[in-house]
């Protein structure tokens, strides 16, 4: 076969695993959002059972229990993307690490994760199965990712352009450092909405004033979030004007201005959540919105290391 129309049929079928990435990317940050719904509305037990809702295929007439089950729906769906993905990843590629070994990593996880939801129903819904539950969440998303950033020709565009970052070993330990924290604030947040601490300190930024709010496991819980809110933010908007400086025009600007947007979102709903006093459309968004930033850190982060070990 010409040298050519190889490469070109490679160039194919790794934009078509981009496509199956995108798609894996997008089902489960729905499914995030879905779960978020289903904690936040208390619908977590609409179906007391699993992998059936009331013994049966198709649940009642219950809000709570179709909440539940289109939760369960879209995660089969999630489900059978993301093994597609990783199966695909996996085998089509063995001599490219980037793809191969994530996609075995995200068949892994989904060997856990799905086993450890219907545990956390039987169990109803104690808070350590579902930290572990969100912590398998968001590192499938973000294996999802890296999938992505290494397969789609936009990100493979980028990532030519990336040597004024990636020559630069400061960047790439500032983004290796953010990308980490971003997954950190991302284990916190789940940690405080499971443990109820989510209006622990009724004021923001600080806790509440002096003497009026005892310091007890869900103060300390709800501000060691904002704690990591706040150097997640310094950590971003250092990167932001690091873009900036290094690439004034173009796509990376662009890129940079998109992790702003997405880190001044989820600020702003993590704030109505204390001051509107947790209305179930900010919860839902504040999750939604994070793991959307989580896999946009981890698309620059994929960009920048891959650059870096190239060069």
């Amino acid at each position: 076969m010409d040298a050519s129309v190889a490469s070109a049929r490679g160039s194919s079928y790794e934009y078509r695993l981009s496509l199956l990435a995108a798609a894996a990317l997008v089902s489960t940050i729905l499914l995030i959002l879905m779960g978020s719904l289903v904690r936040v509305l208390g619908f977590g037990l609409g179906c007391p059972d699993w992998p059936l809702c009331y013994g049966r295929i198709i649940p009642p007439l219950l809000i709570d229990a179709w909440f539940e089950f289109t939760h369960r729906v879209i995660g089969a769906v999630a489900s059978i993307l993301l093994v597609s993905l990783g199966v695909v990843g996996w085998r089509r590629y063995p001599d490219r690490p980037w793809l191969r070994v994530p996609s075995l990593a995200i068949l892994i996880l989904l060997v856990l994760q799905i086993p450890l939801g219907g545990l956390h129903v039987i169990l109803e819904i104690p808070p350590l199965t579902g930290l572990i539950h969100t912590a398998f969440a968001m590192a499938i998303v973000g294996l999802a990712a890296v999938v992505f950033a290494s397969a789609h020709p936009m990100m493979g565009h980028l990532e030519e352009t990336a040597d004024p970052f990636a020559q630069d070993r400061r960047f790439v330990t500032w983004t290796t450092v953010t990308m980490v924290m971003v997954y950190i604030l991302l284990l916190t947040g789940s940690l405080v909405t499971r443990t109820g601490a989510s209006l622990a300190c009724p004021a923001f930024p600080w806790c509440g004033l002096e003497g009026d709010v005892p310091w007890t496991t869900q103060t300390a819980l709800q501000m060691l979030h904002r704690y990591v809110a706040f150097t997640v933010a310094f950590l971003v908007l250092v990167l932001v004007w690091w873009i900036r400086q290094r690439a004034p025009h173009g796509g990376w600007r662009r890129y940079g201005n998109l992790l702003l947007i997405a880190l001044l979102l989820q600020f702003t709903f993590g704030m109505l959540n204390v001051w509107l006093r947790l209305p179930f459309w900010s919860r839902a968004l504040h999750l939604t919105i994070g793991a959307t930033f989580w896999v946009l850190v981890v698309i620059l982060w994929t960009m920048v290391w891959r650059r870096a070990h190239a060069t």
